[in-house]
């Protein structure tokens, strides 16, 4: 009795292997990028808003054409969740601000003295200033830009501005409708946030206190502006020729930029002009 014909049925191509090839490369690229990571300075480090926009090349592009050659490294805090949850869970949950935390103190390590500028895009802005407050006693870097920040304008800023050597810088627009639309700010609080309005004086400052905020200027925006790209919205204020002529000058330079008003010096002048005269 002869056996019976077992025919052998050809294997199904694997279809998923290609992609999973094709994972395991991204990932052997990101691990070999991070290792690439250079401590070396001056460096800016820019923070996205929420949902990763990718806004960081017409930035550095602005600041490359406004006389920067340092370097910039796009620091990745998004959830990859969407706007939403980057902006409500990620930015406040502390735990990109502690990543970014430890990139400052490596690449002060390494460079004590050199340039390291902050730039926290809407709510980024919240992580910058959350890693600000993490960090040690000693350990400052040196100019700080918020742009169109999605944070609280009641925000109290003095302890991140312990540790900025130079400026914090603000811009502001009242015809930034994505914020107007903004009932909850970045870390929870509501009403419209610090980009729109700008940040507010705290009135619980102690003296020491408020010599720290006369380190903040507010870069409200201005008609001029819309002729270098930025109309007062959201998105146009990462504009290249906005950040070559407005921004640039600011970052690159130690002196205080001469039109510049601190926050405390406007404050001031507001409560001299609202006082009777006898």
């Amino acid at each position: 009795m002869t056996a019976p014909l077992h025919i052998r049925r050809p294997a199904r191509p694997n279809r998923r292997a290609p992609a999973l090839r094709w994972a395991a490369l991204l990932g052997l690229i990101i691990f070999a990028a991070g290792c690439r990571a250079t401590n070396s300075t001056p460096m800016v480090l820019y923070l996205d808003g929420a949902g990763w926009y990718g806004s960081h090349r017409s930035f550095e592009a602005g600041l490359r054409r406004g006389g920067y050659t340092g370097r910039v490294q796009n620091f990745t805090w998004t959830s990859f969740l969407g706007p939403g949850a980057d902006h409500l869970l990620a930015a406040r949950s502390g735990i990109p601000a502690r990543r970014l935390a430890g990139r400052i103190r490596e690449i002060r390590r390494h460079s004590p003295q050199g340039k390291i500028h902050l730039v926290g895009r809407s709510s980024g802005s919240a992580v910058v200033i959350q890693a600000l407050e993490q960090l040690p006693p000693g350990v400052e870097v040196d100019h700080v830009l918020f742009l169109q920040s999605s944070v609280s304008p009641r925000r109290n800023l003095a302890d991140a501005l312990e540790h900025v050597r130079g400026r914090m810088y603000a811009t502001t627009s009242r015809h930034d409708m994505l914020l107007a639309a903004m009932t909850v700010c970045a870390e929870g609080e509501l009403g419209p946030p610090a980009g729109r309005t700008g940040f507010l004086l705290p009135r619980s400052l102690s003296e020491s206190q408020k010599r720290l905020y006369a380190k903040l200027i507010l870069l409200p925006w201005r008609p001029a502006y819309a002729a270098l790209g930025w109309d007062g919205g959201h998105f146009h204020v990462t504009r290249k020729d906005f950040v070559e002529h407005v921004i640039a000058p600011r970052l690159l330079s130690d002196q205080p930029f001469p039109l510049d008003r601190p926050l405390v010096f406007v404050e001031s002048q507001r409560q001299t002009a609202a006082t009777p005269r006898p």
